[in-house]
């Protein structure tokens, strides 16, 4: 028999238990009573991880046992500081909505402008009061107006009278505005100072920090339109990776949900991404070095393939070739020439530029519900861009949302478009997977579309001809013969209904956790009824069903 150990005994009594705590995994009870009682204690140390520091990294989390994919791993209420972006336009400072003439109206005690509907808006109100000799006074509206980009900062300013205990959690994280090449904190701190002409007691050194602060450890937030920036406490110490392992949700009141998309291992490093993941290496790392001020090494930036995928890669100009371009590493100061993979051809990386950046304007405008257009572009690029390049994916990503909104919804398709969307949905949630797979909203919105789909699919009398219009449609978008036969069987089965709802299942899973105030929360909300009309679907076909002799 095992022998007992200080780990498995009770935190409360000390006798032999087996209840284990279900945060943190590392503190056993005898029973409830005793888990209760601990709780006011244990609360504080109750995490799946610890905080740690290396010269290399600073301050970052590991896992003290290991994370299921979908645990929740950290939860925070309230962001400690909330406020509008730099280049905001007049907003309400009570409820966010954008100002215009007709229905902002200043507080009467500091002159910012709220909505009609507000009485109260944040710290800066009693901010100004103290340190501005007049009232604010805004009259410009719709357009950005310099005066926002100070808003958060003075917000944050704020805590030192307001929450003295949240101005030290947010002063403990880094700001890098020391940085020679940090300019915009440096502008804002001007502007303050300037704005609020009594503001003697806090140094340019302060205001600074602040903003590098926001700067650094800022998360956008879409709950709102134009969305805000906040910074969290806990979140803060997540690492950075181009491919995370966790992904962030936020909820209706502006708090942070973090939950593991992957099973992290003990010891296993617990990141996050702090860019746009769907960019390509170069503007990943041009942006992280930019407003983050480290260089990005993580496994998808050192691999030129981006695990396998391409998604950087240009295809060989010569016309008797067939290989795909890369650099040898995008690591380096300056990006080396593309180099072909079958052949010794070689692409400038001036002439990759020139060329990347004519084909992202055109994307840019391109009308973003316009299936015509998305086909054109794809069409039009296919000789030039890996089919995997993150241009060609973006286009795809919009495709295949596109497909069957149009008047009639999916019931109107022709079986062509209705292969395509599946086959693009299920190319692109496999892309994400290996790539990306702590995005969640953009899997989730993948699978709810083909469920959709295949449940339309399944409804369809004529499964051969549209079996016959799949091949075709598997030959244009280079499916091999095996994941054919694949999609054939998958497609044909009879029990498409079970698919569908397992699709369903998975997209509301990844979507849950989304406000209800975004599209993705909305559809959330939808999958999940829908799955109980499927589960009742289910039952009754099967009660029904008529076994043969």
């Amino acid at each position: 028999m095992k022998p007992e150990t200080e780990q498995n005994v009770c935190a409360v009594c000390k006798v032999s238990a087996k209840r284990k705590c279900g945060g943190c995994r590392s503190v056993y009870y005898c029973g409830k009573e005793h888990q209760k009682a601990h709780w006011r204690e244990h609360w504080r140390k109750c995490k799946c991880y610890k905080l740690v520091e290396n010269e290399k990294l600073g301050r970052h989390y590991v896992a003290v046992r290991r994370i299921e994919a979908g645990e929740i791993v950290i939860r925070e209420e309230k962001p400690l500081v909330q406020g509008p972006q730099q280049d905001s336009v007049p907003v309400c400072l009570g409820c966010c909505v954008p100002l215009t003439s007709e229905i902002a109206r200043p507080c009467e005690e500091c002159g910012w402008p709220l909505c009609q509907s507000c009485t109260s808006h944040g710290d800066e109100c009693e901010f100004t009061k103290k340190y501005k000799s007049s009232k604010v006074s805004i009259s410009g509206f719709g357009l950005t107006h310099p005066t926002y980009k100070c808003v958060s900062v003075i917000r944050a300013l704020a805590l030192r009278d307001s929450d003295p205990a949240a101005y030290k959690k947010f002063t403990n994280l880094s700001s890098h505005h020391e940085q020679p090449s940090f300019g915009d904190p440096g502008e804002v701190t001007q502007f303050i100072k300037r704005f609020f002409d009594k503001l003697e007691d806090t140094s340019e050194e302060e205001i600074a920090r602040a903003a590098g602060i926001l700067l650094i450890n800022g998360h956008e937030v879409p709950i709102t339109e134009p969305s805000q920036i906040a910074v969290y406490d806990a979140s803060s110490y997540l690492e950075h990776s181009c491919k995370a392992n966790c992904a962030k949700s936020f909820t209706n009141s502006a708090g942070l949900i973090v939950r593991a998309a992957l099973g992290i291992e003990k010891g296993g490093h617990i990141t996050i991404c702090y860019s746009d993941p769907l960019w390509g290496t170069a503007n990943r790392r041009h942006y992280l070095l930019r407003t983050k001020f480290f260089e990005c090494a993580c496994e998808r930036c050192s691999d030129p393939t981006e695990l396998g995928t391409m998604f950087d890669a240009l295809k060989c100009n010569r016309s008797d070739c067939r290989g795909n371009a890369l650099p040898r590493t995008f690591l380096a100061a300056e990006v080396s020439d593309y180099l072909c993979d079958r052949c010794d051809n070689a692409l400038s990386s001036r002439a990759v530029d020139e060329l990347t950046e004519r084909i992202g304007r055109e994307l840019a405008s391109i009308a973003k519900d316009d299936v015509a257009a998305c086909r054109d572009f794809l069409k039009a690029h296919a000789g030039r861009l890996h089919e995997n390049h993150f241009y060609m994916t973006d286009a795809r990503l919009a495709l295949a949302q596109l497909i069957g909104q149009q008047e009639g919804g999916l019931p109107a398709l022709d079986a062509e478009l209705l292969s395509e969307k599946i086959l693009l949905c299920k190319k692109l949630d496999e892309l994400m997977k290996t790539i990306v797979p702590s995005e969640n909203r953009v899997r989730g919105l993948l699978l709810f579309e083909m469920h959709a789909a295949v449940a339309e699919f399944g409804r369809r009398r004529d499964k051969e001809q549209l079996l016959n219009i799949l091949q075709a449609e598997t030959r244009k978008l280079n499916i091999t013969p095996t994941y054919l036969t694949y999609l054939q069987n998958y497609l044909n089965s009879t029990l498409h209904l079970q698919e569908s709802k397992r699709l369903l299942e998975e997209a509301y899973q990844l979507l849950k956790y989304e406000p209800d105030v975004l599209p993705e929360g909305k559809i959330a909300k939808t999958a999940k009824m829908n799955l109980m009309e499927m589960e009742l679907l289910i039952k009754t076909l099967c009660a029904n069903a008529v076994m043969p002799l």
